[in-house]
């Protein structure tokens, strides 16, 4: 009888292992971001012992529910609840200290590491060091002290270290005695360290080698690319060099081909305004006009509408001044930088016989060129008209001068965006106030609405023992990043009426206001009011673009005028860069 009762019992199959993968798996992740968290609770300036703490506890008890709960769905639904608790309540307490902004390159490289295959090889740099690689990655090795290359790579390390750590675009270095560097973040000029001439041509010659340019060429401009590496974010840099009396001097862009990587909804258009450009780009006829200061973000935007064209259903062209970006699908017709307006519009004539459905002009300067695209933009053909113009109005006063008709300029034109790129405070270190209702008034801001604005930090952070603190997410600079404001014009049937009357400009500034549009000052008000960014630096931005009043009478900004942070802030030799 044992015996018979015995052969009914079943062998094994007690465990499944799709169970036992999903309890492991849930682990691993969570233990690879409670490590992450104790990494980042730094420089999220949040008590790092407390936090790891709760985290683990949370960990802890997650699983003690799960061996204790009664059946495996119950069981693994607390688990899983409790994780993302556990790791939702960190991201929410960073989010409240310092922002999430800086996360994405975060979360990318994570992802990356979390999948690489063991025994690969990873470059690795002395702590503070660029780790300074070729084209194809091949990491320059760090020479020994004594070494005649050791020079080249200290004095390279120099040039690149405090521009790469601050986040700069571009980077220059120009001969002479001494040599000066300077940077640029987010369309500002810093001045860098001087260098005596033999380091500053000891640094060229060790990147030119890097880069694969010719060492023994000295006077004419060479252009190559290497790879830069600095506290695990990665950069593309091309490097230009150029002779001259002084010497050599050279000029690095970093990431050139991520700076005008936009789509029209993140380049910071209202939400309003992003309806009304979808829809005139799905209209696909007539003439859009496209306009900023020189440095204020014309191409990001122009490369931005023009991708929202889908280039495998539409023949796109442009004709570029040296071209920025490669887009894809789309004929990009390159014109050099000094190109003569004859050339534009030679350029033009040729692209409009081919016949394609859209035209865009980043740069219009010759007359000749305006006519023949207002002819060209009829029913089924739109051309994009860049311009440097301050506003919606300064530009269409341009294309209407550059026509010289004013029928036949208005006849096809269907909107006019204009744009200005404005610096993001920094989320760790912004300094929050409560301002006056009488300065509120003055930028057309209701007091009773505003009860908190942001300014950038002028005072440095201190610990508990009154010591200074750097900003490691601003570096110092007090500002992160730049997003764009805008102004948007539609061209109504009003408005041509208007213009083919001779009507004034004050007139036209009525429409707008009739359209329900935002100035550029009200758009750039209302992130300030978000707390994104500060007063001073929207006056900074448009003080040479003043407002409308509702009635049409320009108004000039009467608020103080801006100032940069003192030591351990903004520092005093910024500039705006004139590129």
């Amino acid at each position: 009888m044992p015996l018979v009762v015995l052969a009914t019992v079943e062998v094994g199959n007690y465990l499944s292992p799709w169970k036992v993968l999903a309890i492991v798996v849930v682990l691993l992740v969570w233990t690879r971001l409670l490590t992450w968290i104790d990494k980042d609770c730094q420089a999220a300036r949040l008590p790092r012992e407390l936090v790891n703490l709760a985290m683990i506890g949370a960990m802890i008890a997650g699983y003690l529910l799960f061996f204790s709960l009664p059946g495996f769905l119950l069981a693994f639904g607390v688990l899983l609840l409790l994780f993302l608790a556990d790791i939702g309540t960190y991201i929410g307490l960073r989010w409240h200290s310092v922002g999430l902004g800086d996360l994405t390159k975060q979360l990318a490289q994570w992802w990356r590491g979390l999948f690489k295959k063991k025994g690969e090889k990873r470059s690795t740099a002395v702590a503070g060091q660029v780790l300074i690689m070729d084209k194809s990655g091949a990491a320059e090795p760090v020479p020994e002290s004594n070494s005649p290359e050791a020079l080249r790579y200290e004095a390279a390390q120099q040039v690149l270290t405090t521009p790469l750590t601050k986040g700069a675009e571009r980077i220059d270095l120009v001969a002479g005695e001494p040599a000066s560097i300077s940077y640029i973040v987010d369309g500002l000029r810093y001045e860098g360290e001087a260098m005596d001439r033999t380091r500053s041509g000891a640094a060229v010659q060790f990147l030119k080698r890097v880069a694969g340019l010719d060492m023994n060429e000295r006077r004419k401009p060479q252009t190559g690319l290497f790879r830069a590496n600095l506290d695990a974010k990665r950069h593309f840099v091309q490097i230009t060099t150029f002779g001259s009396t002084a010497g050599e001097s050279m000029r690095m862009v970093t990431d050139p081909q991520d700076r005008h990587n936009f789509k029209i909804d993140n380049i910071g258009l209202h939400e309003s305004q992003l309806k009304a450009l979808q829809a005139t780009i799905q209209d696909g006829g007539g003439v859009v006009l496209l306009a900023a200061p020189k440095g204020q973000g014309l191409t990001s935007l122009a490369y931005a509408v023009i991708r929202a064209h889908d280039a495998f259903v539409y023949h796109i062209h442009t004709v570029e001044r040296a071209p920025e970006m490669d887009l894809e699908g789309i004929t990009q017709n390159a014109l050099p930088a000094n190109a003569a307006p004859a050339d534009e519009a030679k350029q033009v004539n040729w692209i409009i016989s081919q016949e394609p459905d859209v035209v865009m002009v980043t740069l219009l300067e010759d007359p000749r060129s305006a006519m023949e695209l207002a002819k060209f933009a009829v029913e089924n053909h739109r051309a994009y008209v860049c311009l440097r113009a301050n506003n919606t109005f300064d530009a269409l006063r341009q294309w209407r001068r550059l026509v010289g008709d004013d029928v036949l300029a208005m006849k096809n034109l269907k909107m006019v965006v204009a744009g200005r790129l404005i610096r993001r405070l920094c989320s760790a270190c912004k300094t929050g106030y409560t301002p006056d209702p009488t300065q509120l008034r003055k930028l057309n801001m209701n007091p009773e609405a505003v009860g908190k604005l942001y300014l950038a930090r002028k005072e440095p952070m201190r610990d508990a023992k009154g010591n200074p603190v750097p900003c490691n997410f601003c570096h110092d600079l007090a500002f992160k990043g730049r997003f764009g404001i805008f102004e948007i014009f539609t061209i109504d049937a009003e408005v041509r009426k208007i213009v083919e009357d001779g009507g004034s400009d004050n007139q036209l500034k009525q429409t707008f206001r009739k359209q329900r549009s935002l100035l550029l000052q009200e758009a750039a008000l209302a992130h300030v009011q978000a707390g994104e960014t500060s007063v001073e630096e929207v006056l900074r931005v448009l003080k040479d673009a003043p407002p409308a009043t509702p009635g049409g009478r320009p108004q000039s900004p009467t608020t103080s005028r801006p100032s940069g942070p003192a030591p351990g802030g903004q520092p005093p030799q910024a500039r705006p860069a004139t590129r």
